[in-house]
């Protein structure tokens, strides 16, 4: 077999897969395959190409690629009466021209059910696994790419759920919740060791119907953290707490939007760390102008822990997309993100910009193109830190 350069093998796959047409696309329906016990499974996959030209986000020595990913999974669903119940799969494989040893091979399992019981009893549990990966340059090795031969890999396992009392009729609810997730890495021990943690939570939700499309909301939640070992800077584990009000609307045709804001405390064992006292808040603000163009503004506030060195992170986050659909077959998206983090602990502040522009194109009822390209741009306090990055793609995201 001829030994044909990775960029012409990928790139003739690529136009083969264009050039099909919307006609010979559309003689295949969508629809879900139905099982004699009453769950319909949907079939996904996606499938493309991107130009990534900076992988291990460093400031120097770059290295750049192409990337073909493919992303098989099934989804299933149940219903039953006012109860559903659902479940996914998949996995997500990406091989790099640059080099095997940035090959990942993601693996996902999850399921939920949402239970009514009668109209003022409901509840919900739902779990996931995945088996995941955090890019070179990312995470416990954020920094640090050039010096990183592959990827981190981790298994994280979550399960919760809640309870919820009151009909949806009446204007007062409640809803108590508890999570439990787990993060183990598998490789790099001698660094990601330290990194291993687990997060309980438990928390109580009360929501309040003033009118048609408005809900005063109050939350209060308690999240342990617990580390496996040890940092060699000292003991991580913390307990942090939250106390929030806020608004849940769609007051307008044209506007909807939830806002929470509060307080959180971040109270860490080791006496050493200093604690987090200060304001908290998420906010989230879809306006439509018209009925084929949306605007979501975000904004966030939290404490969180770091990566790599420090107590904690005060991260503020502002983000703004717009989504405009040109035609029925045809939008386009365009964002802006942007995150502040302030460490404690160390002398460091990071901004981190990120703009995003996409376009996609229905080609059938079951085949979509989406084609775009992320531009990051990151700068620290700390020279050790920053990296600017582009990601170039082009996907076919298939069903039935």
């Amino acid at each position: 077999m001829m030994n044909i350069p990775f960029k012409k093998r990928y790139c003739a796959a690529l136009l083969s897969a264009l050039v099909l047409s919307p006609a010979m696309a559309a003689e295949q329906q969508a629809a879900a395959i139905q099982t004699a016990s009453g769950v319909d499974l949907f079939p996904y996959l996606t499938s493309g190409f991107r130009y990534d030209d900076n992988i291990a986000s460093t400031k120097t020595f770059k290295t750049d690629s192409w990337i073909l990913g493919v992303t098989p999974g099934v989804q299933g669903q149940l219903l039953d009466g006012n109860s559903e119940y659902l479940f996914n799969t998949g996995i997500d494989y990406a091989s790099f021209s640059s080099g095997s040893d940035d090959n990942y091979l993601d693996f996902n399992l999850g399921g939920s059910a949402d239970v009514e019981l009668n109209q003022s009893n409901s509840f919900n549990l739902n779990a996931a696994y995945n088996m995941g990966h955090e890019e070179r340059g990312s995470g416990v090795f954020e920094g640090a790419g050039d010096s990183q031969d592959k990827p981190a890999t981790f298994d994280t396992y979550n399960v919760g759920g809640f309870y919820e009392y009151g009909a949806k009729s009446t204007p007062a609810r409640i809803q108590v919740n508890a999570n439990y997730f787990d993060k183990e890495f598998t490789n790099f021990e001698a660094l990601t060791l330290y990194r291993n943690y687990s997060d309980t939570d438990f928390g109580a939700t009360f929501f309040y119907d003033s009118g048609a499309s408005v809900s005063w909301v109050f939350d209060t939640s308690v999240i342990s953290t617990k580390y496996d070992n040890v940092d060699p800077t000292g003991n991580r584990d913390s307990t942090s707490t939250n106390y929030r009000v806020g608004v849940d609307w769609e007051a307008t045709a044209s506007t909807s939007g939830s806002i929470r804001i509060g307080n959180q405390e971040k109270n860490f064992d080791n006496s050493d760390r200093k604690d987090f006292n200060g304001l908290s808040w998420d906010a989230s603000v879809i306006w439509s102008p018209l009925t084929y163009s949306a605007f979501t503004f975000s904004t966030g506030n939290s404490a969180k822990d770091p990566s790599s060195d420090g107590d904690y992170i005060e991260a503020t986050t502002y983000g703004v997309i717009w989504d405009h659909g040109w035609s029925d077959f045809f939008t386009t998206s365009v964002g802006y993100n942007q995150t502040d983090e302030d460490y404690v602990g160390v002398d460091r502040s990071d901004k981190l910009k990120v703009y995003s522009l996409s376009a996609s194109y229905i080609a059938s009822r079951w085949c979509t193109f989406v084609a775009g390209v992320d531009m990051t741009e990151s700068s620290s306090s700390d020279v050790t830190y920053g990296f600017d990055r582009n990601i170039y793609y082009i996907n076919a995201q298939m069903t039935l």
